[in-house]
């Protein structure tokens, strides 16, 4: 493999290093120019034009110098790979690229995170749904298992096969829509535009509903009617329902020690309010809850930030008023007097 595109004078070897590169980064940029018939890159291969693929390549080429020798390694064994399995393919037909190739893209990019590129290759190849359907199937499987229903596991082994479970319902949800999730308006939708969705919320809540409460919590980190219904019928217990819920609000906080510190500063805000006096002891529960103001400070900017670090924040708190009829966000007291989260045995 050349470390320096302008020793590279063949077309396809062009080719070659450069889809390399992309499937060493999982990245789709560059499948996305070659299957382009349109595009430059595409027809600077078909017609040849090696000045016009050394411009491309100019844009997309990185440092090899920067990556270590293991890494360089891994590289060279990509292009080995590419040239040896879908080279003579390539050369019939550039565009579309092998489905094959494209399949391994979108793994390599699920590898890193990349759910938009994964998502580019998978539908690209006609495989989006099914992959998607393959998380959902895993998680459902692990939910129904007979070890996991059996009440016999330890607390965590328990933990950690729902926390495998919500890691694969996060990565189902996120490659079948790279672009939803859009917590910092789906928070203030719920809370602020949505009618509808607030009243049975807060309905569930008024009643003390522990099974609605949570599959509601569940269907709204989950932002898919289809997912989220096959998901929370596979939850047979309330333990694993409310188990579970957990191990998603930690997936989409971006892991354990994220949402370690906002229910940290949850339970102090719960405190804060319980001994709240003053105009300000009220407006600073906001602040406590998302650790720092923002903005103008006010309420829906806090309920905002909130929902966007810790989607699950949003169905943790409401919106309620100081002495001086102002509003400001404070987490959700039960009429038992114990906070929502406490009610869900989050500890």
């Amino acid at each position: 493999m050349q470390s320096d595109y302008k020793s590279i004078k063949e077309p396809y070897e062009m080719v070659y290093h450069l889809l390399s590169l992309s499937y060493f980064y999982g990245d789709y940029g560059i499948p996305f120019h070659f299957m382009n018939t349109a595009s430059r890159a595409y027809l600077s291969v078909i017609k040849g034009d090696i000045a016009g693929l050394q411009n491309f390549a100019f844009r997309n080429w990185i440092d090899f110098d920067l990556l270590s020798e293991e890494k360089q390694a891994e590289l060279e064994q990509i292009y080995d790979k590419i040239v040896n399995k879908y080279g003579e393919q390539l050369k019939n037909e550039l565009a579309p690229l092998p489905s094959e190739f494209l399949n391994e893209l979108g793994e390599r990019a699920l590898k890193f995170g990349k759910f938009r590129d994964a998502y580019s290759a998978f539908k690209e190849s006609g495989d989006l749904e099914k992959r998607v359907n393959q998380f959902v199937v895993e998680a459902i499987q692990i939910l129904n298992s007979k070890d996991l229903t059996s009440g016999d596991l330890e607390d965590q082994t328990f933990d950690q096969k729902l926390a495998q479970a919500a890691d694969l319902i996060f990565r189902a949800v996120k490659l079948k829509n790279p672009f939803g999730n859009q917590f910092q308006k789906l928070g203030l939708k719920l809370h602020y535009e949505d009618a509808e969705a607030a009243r049975k919320y807060m309905k569930y809540i008024e009643q003390s509903l522990f099974k609605e409460i949570i599959d509601f919590g569940i269907q709204f980190l989950i932002d898919d009617k289809s997912i989220g219904n096959k998901i929370t019928n596979a939850l047979s217990s309330g333990k694993l329902r409310r188990a579970f819920f957990k191990q998603l609000a930690i997936q989409f906080s971006g892991g354990a020690d994220f949402f370690k510190s906002f229910t940290e500063k949850y339970l102090q805000a719960v405190e804060q309010l319980k001994e709240a006096k003053t105009e300000k002891d009220f407006l600073n529960i906001q602040k406590t809850l998302l650790g720092r103001g923002t903005g103008a400070n006010e309420y829906y900017q806090f309920l905002q930030e909130l929902s966007l670090e810790h989607p699950a924040s949003a169905l943790l708190v409401n919106t309620q008023m100081t002495p001086g009829n102002k509003p400001f966000i404070a987490p959700i007291i039960m009429k038992s007097g114990a906070s929502i989260y406490e009610f869900l045995e989050f500890d």
